[in-house]
């Protein structure tokens, strides 16, 4: 498993719970950028992990950090996700655990102003939300379908199969150098494998459906109803989360009030996947 890396300069401001409900984060070290996406670490409030970290996201305030820029400062007005990749717990209660959390890595100004800051600078966030993935205790085989960008989501999934002594393959979509550059954050027992056309990918999916006792997927939903297929063309039956997803939403309030992240279920029923999500059944997103 990749350590964190570790400041060795002044002491870090104390992350906090606030009276309105935020959390006070602190940048804990600089942002780690990957090929297709890059890792943020945040030294968070204790005891935010009871639910998991996998599939479960903060939203982050980005610019506007204290009163005088609420006023003068409204480019970048809404909170972005950010989700979980893995937890680190603090040796203290008073320090917090560090959280390393997703960025992807686009043209969006709020993204890239998080990425830029400074080691000890303090973050607003809300939550954790929602409902996360959930391995298993008597699975052995767990199986992980991402693209390149997406694969991070799935990093403590991993770390949680290894402790249960299971087994983890990781197939990935994308580039040498993408895959390459992933593979750097993994423990050494994962097995990855690579598909850079889509006739590998589908060869591979049908080739590893059969060994695995669970998968979890972080893939466009676009990407979905094909594995699904190949899927139940697999296995004699497939059971109720088999088949977990990390659904692709607008995740702008967290508690469904916004009604932004509203997705398409089963036999055309929607659900609210901020709160019912983001990590959804397979085979109630892609329908029968």
């Amino acid at each position: 498993m990749s350590a964190f890396p570790v400041s060795l300069t002044t002491p870090l401001p104390i992350p906090s719970t606030n009276p309105d409900g935020t959390r006070t984060a602190v940048v804990a070290a600089l942002a780690r950028r990957l090929t297709a996406s890059a890792m943020l670490a945040l030294q968070v409030p204790g005891g935010l992990a009871t639910a998991g970290v996998n599939g479960r996201y903060f939203l982050a305030r980005c610019g506007g950090q204290n009163a005088a820029d609420h006023w003068q400062d409204w480019q970048i007005y809404l909170r972005r996700p950010l989700f979980g990749v893995r937890r680190q717990p603090g040796l203290t209660k008073e320090a917090g655990d560090r959280w390393e959390l997703h960025v992807p890595l686009t043209a969006d100004l709020g993204y890239a102003w998080l990425l830029q800051q400074p080691v000890g600078q303090t973050i607003n966030l809300l939550g954790p939300f929602g409902q996360g993935f959930a391995l298993q205790p008597h699975n052995r085989n767990l199986l992980l379908l991402a693209d390149a960008a997406r694969a991070p989501l799935l990093f403590a999934l991993i770390d949680s199969m290894l402790d249960q002594r299971g087994r983890v393959t990781l197939l990935v979509r994308g580039s040498t150098d993408a895959i390459a550059a992933l593979t750097l954050h993994l423990p050494r027992p994962v097995e990855v494998r690579q598909a850079t056309t889509a006739a590998m990918w589908g060869e591979q999916v049908n080739e590893l459906v059969p060994w695995a006792d669970q998968i979890c997927l972080a893939l466009p939903h676009d990407a979905l109803p094909g594995v699904a297929t190949w899927i139940r063309q697999r296995r004699f039956r497939v059971d109720a989360s088999f088949a977990q997803v990390l659904v692709e939403a607008d995740l702008v309030c967290g508690v469904g009030a916004c009604l932004a992240c509203v997705v398409p279920v089963r036999e055309g029923s929607l659900t609210r996947a901020c709160i019912h999500g983001p990590v959804m059944d397979l085979m109630a997103v892609v329908g029968a």
